[in-house]
């Protein structure tokens, strides 16, 4: 049998470990674009799926919420909320002529996916935001006679879906969520270089990732406009005029609007064979998750503002280290620990997060590679303790596990 050289077996490892443990990381981060094709001599195909099981909640809810026309406090105890979700990606390319290599990708940056009940559901139902991105990436690489230096760039579609929903039934007898969906796809870019050494499986990397300016459009259905805006009122008297009051009528359903950023991020990699059979691995990844400060809904009944979701992010840091080890020819392991900062500022609970993820790779031979991996996520207790009004809710998440699981492949020409 051919002996299968470490850059193989353990490097692709670590990079599909790291995925895994990166599927929760801080914000509504998910995944990223597999560029393994860029530093091999031949084409290949990479593709993968990671299945998360956050097991999100809280622990306690209070606020207040309108039953009957009427607001009144409310007390509620756990709610589970984080639902399970799949993070797919895929990958085609590699070296196309002399020292060039492109890779065209799919892969799901962003994602958000959460499903409450009990008396929350006035102010949230449901939320989720799925996103796909298309992208094209190519390198030019310079031999450098120890190791070779690769510079990188590439463009990128990315579409999103953004959906809420919240329960009026007690409130307003209005049967069924009122839902809010909204579309939008923006362009964007990637920039990076990178230096290896292939006999030791060094490879250091830096990557950028553009900022996307997204501007949404889509409709409200179920929405009792006219009711809302009159309870609005008696909140806050003159929010809506009556001319406002006459226009919304009977109408439930309506175009919406909005804009949102998702955030740039800037990304350092390195790996290192240290040993016979074992190979080093890190990152550190900035995302600006500062961004994304609140998304403003507007009607297209009265071109007001009408529904915000408020999220006022911190910048996220996801720093990773871990250890990869051969065992043989054919098969190895590898093991990491991350660490992601909690972007929440008191709007939400999303706290800090430790991620430990393990893996195995089995090369089948020369040319394909399967690997499997899993992780425990741990999530630090975090408090929503801010409000937007005073029909609002604050919110408690207790300290708790959920973990992830996944399975790919890479097949080489």
């Amino acid at each position: 049998m051919n002996r299968i050289p470490l850059k193989s077996i353990v490097a692709g490892l670590a990079a599909s470990v790291v995925l895994t443990s990166s599927a929760m990381a801080g914000g509504f981060n998910r995944g990223s674009a597999n560029l393994d094709g860029l530093f091999s001599d031949s084409l290949g195909v990479y593709s993968g799926v990671t299945y998360v099981a956050p097991g999100r909640s809280y622990s306690s809810v209070s606020g207040v919420r309108v039953v009957g026309g009427v607001a009144g406090a409310f007390a509620q105890g756990g709610v589970e909320f984080g639902d399970s979700f799949v993070v797919p990606y895929a990958s085609f390319g590699g070296e196309i002529v002399e020292n060039a290599a492109c890779v065209g990708s799919y892969a799901q940056p962003y994602g958000a996916d959460s499903t409450y009940s009990g008396a929350i559901t006035y102010h949230i139902a449901a939320q989720s935001l799925a996103t796909r991105e298309l992208g094209l990436t190519c390198s030019y690489r310079y031999d450098l006679g120890k190791g070779r230096l690769s510079f990188i760039g590439g463009v990128f579609n990315e579409y999103i879906e953004y959906d809420q929903a919240r329960n009026f039934n007690l409130a307003f007898a209005n049967v069924g969520d009122s839902k809010i969906n909204v579309t939008s796809d923006a362009w964007g870019y990637r920039l990076g270089m990178a230096y290896e050494i292939p006999e030791i499986a060094l490879k250091a990397s830096l990557m950028y990732r553009s900022q996307t300016d997204h501007k949404a459009t889509g409709m409200y259905t179920n929405t009792p406009f006219a009711t809302l805006a009159t309870a609005a009122n008696a909140v806050a008297p003159g929010t809506y005029s009556v001319a406002e009051l006459a226009a919304y009528g009977a109408n439930t359903s309506a175009t919406a609007t909005a804009s949102a950023s998702l955030p740039q991020s800037v990304e350092l990699s390195i790996q290192s064979g240290i040993a016979p059979g074992w190979l080093a691995f890190g990152s550190v990844k900035w995302t600006d998750w500062s961004v994304l400060g609140r998304i403003d809904l507007v009607e297209g009944i009265n071109g007001r503002q009408f529904s915000t979701s408020r999220f006022f992010f911190k910048d996220g840091w996801t720093v990773t280290g871990g250890l990869a080890h051969r065992f043989n020819d054919q098969l190895a392991a590898s093991a990491s620990v991350t660490w992601d900062r909690g972007v929440s500022s008191g709007w939400d609970t999303l706290t800090d997060q430790w991620t430990l993820a393990g893996g195995v790779a089995y090369d089948v031979n020369e040319k394909v590679q399967l690997r499997a991996g899993g992780a425990a996520i741990h999530f630090a207790g975090g408090r929503k303790s801010n409000t937007s009004s005073a029909v609002d809710y604050t919110a408690t998440s207790p300290s708790e596990w959920g973990y992830a699981l996944s399975a790919s492949a890479a097949i080489r020409f």
